[in-house]
C-alpha cells in the first residue's frame, strides 16, 4: 500500500495517522516523510523551548531537526505504533538524545573558541528557492515553513555523502576546495555529486508540495 499522499496535512486524522504510522514502521519512506511534515510545526517548536535562551546563541534548532530526520529513517524499524500521538513522542525522544548530545558537547568547550551558530533557517529559504526554481509553484511557498520541514525530510532520504554535500556546500556555504580534500575527491567531483543531490532535492519536493499546506 502506497502512502496517502496529497493531503493537507493539517487535515489528518487519526485513522490516517495510524495508517501512515505502520506504514513508516514497515519500511515505507513516503509515509514516514509525510508523518515528519505533519509534525514539523511541532517538532520545530519543541526543539526551540529546549533550546531556550540559555544556548540559543549557539544550537539551531533547524540543525537539531534536520539531524533528528536522518536518525528517524535510520531507525523507523524499530517505531512502534501506541496511539495517535505516539509518533511525535517517539520523535520528541530521538530530539532530545540529538540536542543534550550538543550541549555536551559545547559544555567540553571554552567559551573563548566556542562557535556562534548563524540561524540556519535563512540558509534552508535559499535551498527552497533552488529547488523551486523552475517551477510554476508560487514563491510563497517556499517560505512556508511547513516547506523547510519537507527539505529537511528530503535531505534526510539522500546518501549519506549527498547529504554531507548538501549540508556543506548549500547549507553551511564551505569551500568546495576543503569540502573536496575532506571527502579526498576533486572539486569538479564534488560539485558533480552536488549537483545531483540538488536534482533529487527538487524531485522530492515537487512530490512534496502535494501535501504541504499552501499559505493563505
Amino acid at each position: 500500500m502506497s502512502a496517502m499522499s496529497a493531503v493537507n496535512p493539517k487535515m489528518l486524522d487519526a485513522a490516517t495517522i495510524e495508517g501512515l504510522c505502520r506504514q513508516a514502521a514497515g519500511g515505507n519512506g513516503d509515509a514516514l516523510e509525510q508523518l515528519l511534515c505533519h509534525y514539523h510545526r511541532r517538532l520545530i517548536g519543541f526543539v526551540r523551548r529546549k533550546i531556550g535562551v540559555q544556548w540559543q546563541a549557539r544550537i539551531d534548532a533547524e540543525d537539531v531537526v534536520q539531524e533528528a530526520y536522518v536518525a528517524a529513517f535510520e531507525s523507523i524499524s524499530g517505531f512502534n505504533y501506541g496511539g495517535e500521538d505516539s509518533f511525535y513522542h517517539w520523535m520528541t525522544r530521538i530530539i532530545d538524545h540529538r540536542f543534550y548530545s550538543q550541549v555536551r558537547q559545547l559544555s567540553t568547550q571554552k567559551r573563548s573558541t566556542a562557535r556562534e551558530v548563524t540561524p540556519a533557517g535563512s540558509s534552508y529559504n535559499a535551498m527552497l528557492e533552488r529547488c523551486f526554481r523552475d517551477s510554476t509553484t508560487p514563491s510563497r511557498l517556499a517560505q512556508h515553513e511547513d516547506a523547510a520541514g519537507a527539505l529537511m525530510n528530503c535531505i534526510a532520504r539522500l546518501p549519506e555523502e549527498y547529504r554531507e554535500v548538501v549540508q556543506r556546500v548549500y547549507l553551511d556555504q564551505e569551500p568546495m576546495s576543503r569540502v573536496a580534500a575532506d571527502l579526498k575527491r576533486t572539486e569538479d567531483a564534488v560539485r558533480r555529486m552536488a549537483g545531483r543531490a540538488l536534482e533529487r532535492l527538487e524531485a522530492c519536493m515537487g512530490r512534496a508540495s502535494q501535501y504541504l499546506s499552501r499559505p493563505s
